[in-house]
């Protein structure tokens, strides 16, 4: 139990624990507005191609 407090009280692991949970939030929220928009995205994206090929 002692063991356990003292990872926790470490700072860099607590760091560490906050910039992981900063780059899931990060990961979870591109994810979730890429499945809700893939295909406003996937259309805008072939027309900014179709654009410039032509």
């Amino acid at each position: 139990m002692k063991q356990m407090f003292k990872i926790i009280a470490n700072k860099k692991g607590q760091q560490t624990a906050e910039f992981l949970l900063m780059l899931g939030s990060i990961v979870a929220f591109i994810l979730a507005f890429t499945i809700s928009f893939h295909k406003e995205l996937a259309g805008g994206f072939f027309t900014i191609i179709g654009n410039i090929l032509s």
